[in-house]
This record gives structure tokens, C-alpha cells and sequence, in this order.
């Protein structure tokens, strides 16, 4: 009976330990820890992988792409099962930036704007609205103008308008 009892406790303290095998494509986590071999978790910290260390999983087919210190890795599965994640990351992750801060690739949500005028009213008639998803593909070769997409189409603006936009990750 307390063999079975003490089965189940740690059960269920095994399906509250998250790995990065189970985020979402597109989410933003924290690592918690590393767990397994230390050949295994040195070879992870050397590749930018350490406690506290905040990483995006972007892909998850047979392998594992994600982008730890803006650089892309590819990762097993079971190198990845190594990886325990942090809820906590989730939240930590929300902080509000402005979208000329984010770099080509990241994905975020409109938040609001710095200030009420004419620019901001053109933005959102242009569908750059508070809760919508927005994704920065390309910036031109000086940084300006920045090409994102939202709503499903491609909008170029000014960096001093997307000076104007917060955004949460």
C-alpha cells in the first residue's frame, strides 16, 4: 500500500516538472534547472542553456529549434527533456517594450501607446490595435523604416512611429 502511495506521489510531482519539450511553439520560458548527465547539462551550458536564462521555442518537429541569447539552436528531444522550465518565466516574460526594440522574428502583442495624437489615431485605423499579435519581419538596411506583420498583412512603418507602440512579449 505505501509503495503504490509513494508511486503516485511522485507522479504528481513529475507532471508539475515541465520540460521544454512541453512549451508551446512561438512561448517565451525560463529555464528552471538542468537535470541529467553532467556531460549532458555542460554541453547544454556551453551552447547558452543555464539557470535563469530566458528562451524562446520557436519549432518543434523531430527536433527542437529555439533561440537562446538571439541565437537559433537546434536541440534532440531528449536533449530538450533535459531542460525543465519555470511557469513563473511566462509572466516574467510579459514586460512591456516598444516595438522598435524587438529584433526580426519576434512575435508580440500590441499593448497601447506612449501618447495620444494624430500618429497613433492613422495606426489605429491602419488595424495596430490594443490585443492584436504583431510580428516584426525585417528591418531595412539603415533600421528604418521596420516591416511587421499584423492582422494578416505586411505594414511598413517609421521607427519614430513604432517609437509610439508598447508591446508585451
Amino acid at each position: 500500500m505505501l509503495s503504490w502511495l509513494k508511486k503516485e506521489t511522485n507522479s504528481s510531482s513529475a507532471t508539475q516538472e515541465r520540460t521544454l519539450c512541453d512549451a508551446n511553439n512561438g512561448q517565451c520560458v525560463k529555464i528552471k534547472c538542468l537535470q541529467g548527465q553532467d556531460s549532458d547539462c555542460q554541453r547544454l551550458r556551453e551552447m547558452g542553456f543555464s539557470e535563469d536564462v530566458e528562451i524562446e521555442k520557436l519549432n518543434d518537429n523531430h527536433a527542437i529549434l529555439c533561440k537562446v541569447c538571439q541565437t537559433k539552436v537546434i536541440l534532440s528531444r531528449q536533449l530538450a527533456k533535459n531542460i525543465l522550465i519555470s511557469d513563473e518565466g511566462d509572466a516574467s516574460m510579459s514586460e512591456i517594450k516598444l516595438l522598435s526594440e524587438l529584433t526580426e522574428g519576434h512575435k508580440a502583442t500590441v499593448h497601447d501607446f506612449i501618447e495620444e495624437n494624430d500618429t497613433c489615431a492613422r495606426l489605429e485605423e491602419m488595424g495596430v490595435t490594443p490585443g492584436e499579435p504583431v510580428e516584426i519581419i525585417r528591418y531595412a538596411p539603415l533600421g528604418d523604416p521596420i516591416e511587421i506583420r499584423i492582422r494578416g498583412y505586411h505594414l511598413s512603418l517609421r521607427k519614430e512611429e513604432a517609437d509610439l507602440i508598447q508591446v508585451t512579449l
